[in-house]
């Protein structure tokens, strides 16, 4: 098998703004009363876990996915996919087995029987390619910890339409205009990797993206503000350019020292977006 190298890396920085309250719980309730916390930081501070954003990320990006024209077996058996838990993959890896395979033939058989979404997101056989950073709100907002709100629930009686008695709990939210910092990163990736990164992000960035629990009461619901792309090449032919963005690239301090930021994230969006096999026929807007 041919060693990995880096070739290509992509960073995509913004504001995760919420437009109604936000709940993510977490087991640790530094000092909370309530009976369903939100998840925080040591200093008190709600923060929203990277694996929390990529299951809703991910999500999202899976119903999408077969409208566009891309397979996804949303993570259920029997979608033609080893990528999740059934007799396909239990099949898969008892051939693997049997047939004692190299790597090449593992990663001959893996392209063939992974979908679109399980080779960008990991499955069982592959690393995700998509990495999301925890969300945290930005280091000069002194008053997070204070946006936290408590409200009320009760349990419904679904024959009765009524609330039942001595059922009451409350939970907490955070609450709507908090801000969070998004930072999503992407190595390696074929075009179809970008394709349904950018399919995601476009649905954040529309303002029709949901995270954290409650939904159909109407929370989660948030956008993603003043996304920037940055991009590292390493693809070119001039030898002496790709060592200079290398040199560029393991000296930098900071993304912008480090990578080249393209000058218009919707644009690259709505390029990449239009590779898609459903929009190859579609005349461009």
């Amino acid at each position: 098998m041919k060693p990995r190298t880096l070739e290509r890396r992509y960073l995509f920085l913004g504001s995760l703004v919420l437009k109604t309250g936000l709940h993510v719980g977490g087991g640790w309730t530094v000092g909370s009363l309530s009976d369903t916390p939100v998840i925080r930081t040591p200093d008190g501070r709600p923060f929203i876990p990277g694996s929390s954003f990529k299951g809703s990320f991910r999500s999202t990006v899976e119903k999408l996915a077969p409208a566009v024209g891309l397979k996804s077996c949303g993570l259920m058996a029997d979608q033609g996919c080893v990528g999740a838990q059934g007799s396909e993959q239990s099949d898969f890896n008892r051939r693997r087995r049997e047939e004692t395979w190299t790597d090449d033939r593992l990663l001959t058989e893996l392209t063939q029987h992974l979908c679109d979404t399980c080779k960008l997101f990991g499955s069982p056989f592959a690393a995700s390619r998509i990495i999301f950073a925890d969300l945290l709100p930005p280091a000069e907002d002194t008053m997070a910890d204070k946006m936290i709100q408590v409200r009320d629930g009760v349990a419904i009686d679904r024959d009765s339409e009524k609330a039942v008695d001595r059922l009451k709990y409350d939970y907490e939210v955070v609450a709507p205009a908090q801000t969070f910092r998004l930072e999503i990163g992407l190595e390696d990736p074929s075009s179809i990797d970008l394709a349904l990164t950018c399919l995601g992000l476009s649905e954040f960035v529309s303002g029709l993206g949901y995270i954290g629990g409650h939904r159909s009461r109407g929370l989660g619901h948030c956008q993603v503000h003043d996304l920037a792309i940055y991009e590292l090449d390493l693809t070119v032919d001039d030898v002496a350019e790709r060592a200079h963005r290398l040199k560029k690239y393991l000296l930098g301090q900071t993304p912008a020292d480090k990578m080249v930021r393209l000058p218009d994230a919707q644009a690259f969006l709505t390029t990449h977006l239009r590779t898609l096999p459903a929009l190859q026929e579609v005349p461009h807007a």
